[in-house]
């Protein structure tokens, strides 16, 4: 940079500028100013015209090797942007952008696992870099990572405060079926930006998963009518009338709308198969899941909901040839189905088992272990998933290991490709053998955590019967499994003490129950997180004398446990999950659990009636 002409208290002033952002004195300051611009504007030979000399005169200063690797970046050298950057990191560990250049880098040479790993820790130094962001989401889900992704992202996103990169957190959340937790991201990127149209149906769709479905029914056509995306306005807009009841309307709608899009029609079908079920039309369901399949074309979700609407009818073996048809290809890759065979399964010394689904399914998953050829006294069985079950897990009567998801993704080991199974297709062995077999408790929670919470809990109910109760489920496809808290009180006949076991409980509802029910004492302890500590919340339910829940965590966690007195209120229709079958008072998965159904879609009169009927005195 030519300084010649300015004056000399001008150039004074620019060499000290330079001095303070780069930490070079002088002329070469400035020069280095120059040749980041260079590099911005992709002038790549005059960035290393100028450059190198300095990378050579000051090669303690982290400057001019950030700029060679960014040069080498843009050239698409990932080697030698991986050298120049190393050089930089020796000087400065943990400058973000450096870290940055490293990850990038990486990629370049296909190094994806440290890749991701350099990236969470660009983050976390301050990496605020929306190209870097919105490639380790892109890695991480491929890699089936999407909730961690989430998890590290969150952070950043807050406090880039990019709408574009909010919508992305919240189509990723719904695409995992995490479709509570993206309702602030939908809302959060209208806020920022109300005017693009994906923002727009973004806020409509977080709407439906709140809940709001009266919004959603009277914002729905509004947008049909300004919108270019009507199909995607129409699905979130069918979705709520469903849930609303208006069965009519729906199917009218379903029949009558011009879709364009196959996709949107596909779901509009499959959402027709989920009526079907609420209205107990059986032989309606398959057809229509199966049109649904045949329009998309593709299985995917469609095919899993097949799938588990053929367990549910007990038909393991037809159900399975869907089911299995969950994951995309790209998953298949690297966990085939061939893994779970039999003959695979046999003869493995060791099996790394690979969660899917939520907490609750999970659970209910890991019973199928009883059912296969894997003989856990001489296979090392390993179940990978989230951390939170590890302490759950120990001296599991399932005779399985533990790994967390975070450990065996970072931490590098030497794994045979078909030694990976994803938890859910050792389903296929439910078609087997007689399904009373997956019978049994088998977690064993922690004696002195359940004597703490016992000893705590009977002081204060001075011989009154300590009753636990969950009424609700957060995500879109529970709530016609969830309840009020004073509906599900009425099943206590007595004085209680009543534990709150639900996660997220509102404290008004909490509070008119107790104004409803002045005979019951309704404990928060808040000694234990339910969705954190889970350890401690399985003492926490074999500490209480009864459990009164609807189909949620909870009940997994009492089958799990074996609590002799749970009770869980099932739904008719759809929603009723596929491990309790269509009949029966007692549980089909793990045997203790008592069930009271629905008689009647969206009726819990019946179920309420029937706990009132089945309570025994618990004076003892």
């Amino acid at each position: 940079m030519q300084t010649m002409n300015l004056s000399r208290n001008e150039r004074r002033r620019r060499f000290a500028k330079a001095a303070k952002l780069y930490g070079i004195d002088g002329e070469k300051g400035l020069i280095v100013h120059q040749a980041y611009q260079a590099l911005f504007k992709k002038e790549l030979e005059k960035v290393v015209e100028l450059i190198s000399p300095i990378s050579r005169s000051d090669p303690n200063n982290k400057h001019p090797w950030i700029i060679l690797g960014g040069a080498a970046l843009e050239k698409v050298e990932g080697n030698t942007a991986k050298v120049f950057f190393e050089q930089a990191y020796a000087i400065a560990p943990k400058d973000p952008v450096i870290l940055g250049g490293i990850a990038k880098a990486h990629v370049l040479e296909a190094n994806v696992e440290p890749a991701t790993q350099i990236m969470e820790q660009a983050f976390a130094a301050g990496n605020r870099d929306k190209g870097l962001v919105v490639l380790y989401l892109e890695l991480m889900i491929r890699l089936g990572r999407s909730l961690r992704a989430v998890d590290v992202v969150s952070p950043v996103a807050v406090k880039m405060n990019d709408a574009e990169l909010c919508l992305k957190l919240a189509v990723l959340l719904t695409d995992a079926d995490e479709t509570n937790a993206s309702v602030k991201w939908f809302e959060r990127a209208f806020q920022l930006d109300p005017k693009p149209e994906e923002h727009q149906i973004g806020r409509l769709r977080g709407l439906l998963f709140s809940r709001k479905f009266d919004a959603v029914e009277t914002a729905g056509p509004a947008l049909l009518d300004t919108l270019q995306d009507c199909d995607a306005v129409m699905v979130i807009y069918l979705m709520a009338l469903r849930l609303l009841g208006k069965y009519d309307k729906v199917a009218s709608l379903v029949d009558s709308f011009e879709f364009s899009d196959p996709k949107a029609f596909a779901l509009a079908r499959g959402l027709m198969a989920n009526v079907y079920q609420d209205l107990e039309q059986w032989d309606r369901v398959e057809p229509a899941y199966v049109e649904a399949m045949h329009i998309a074309g593709e299985p995917g979700k469609i095919a899993k909901a097949l799938g588990v609407f053929k367990y549910r009818e007990k038909d393991f073996k037809g159900g399975f040839s869907y089911y299995s048809d969950r994951f995309p290809a790209q998953n298949r890759k690297h966990i085939p189905l061939e893994n779970a065979s039999q003959e695979n399964l046999a003869q493995l010394p060791r099996i790394h088992l690979m969660g899917e689904q939520g907490i609750g399914d999970q659970l209910a998953l890991l019973s199928i272990l009883r059912m296969t050829p894997i003989d856990t006294t001489k296979t090392e069985v390993i179940f990978v998933s989230d951390g939170r079950f590890e302490p759950v897990l120990k001296n599991n009567l399932l005779n399985i290991g533990f790994l967390s998801q975070d450990k065996f993704f970072k931490e590098p080991r030497s794994l045979q490709p078909n030694e990976l199974v994803y938890l859910g297709d050792l389903s296929q062995y439910l078609s087997k053998t007689k399904q009373a077999s997956i019978n049994g408790a088998y977690l064993v929670p922690s004696e002195k955590r359940i004597t703490h919470f016992k000893t705590k809990y009977q002081a204060k109910a001075k011989g009154r019967p300590i009753v636990g109760v969950a009424w609700n489920s957060a995500s879109l496809i529970g709530h016609m499994r969830s309840l009020p808290l004073i509906e599900i009180l009425s099943t206590i006949k007595e004085e209680a003490l009543v534990i709150n076991l639900q996660y997220g409980a509102n404290p008004n509802e909490i509070k008119l129950a107790r104004n409803a029910y002045p005979n019951l004492e309704i404990l928060d302890d808040h000694e234990v997180d339910q969705m954190k500590d889970l350890e401690g919340f399985a003492a926490q339910i074999i500490a209480l004398d009864r459990v009164v829940t609807i189909d949620n965590t909870t009940a997994h966690f009492c089958g799990a446990l074996g609590h002799p007195d749970a009770h869980v209120l099932i739904p008719l229709g759809s929603e009723c999950m596929w491990y309790w079958g269509r009949a029966g008072e007692i549980d089909p998965w793990y045997g203790n659990l008592k069930l009271h159904r629905q008689t009647q879609l969206r009726d819990w009169t019946g179920p309420i009636e029937s706990v009132r009927q089945n309570y025994d005195n618990l004076d003892s």
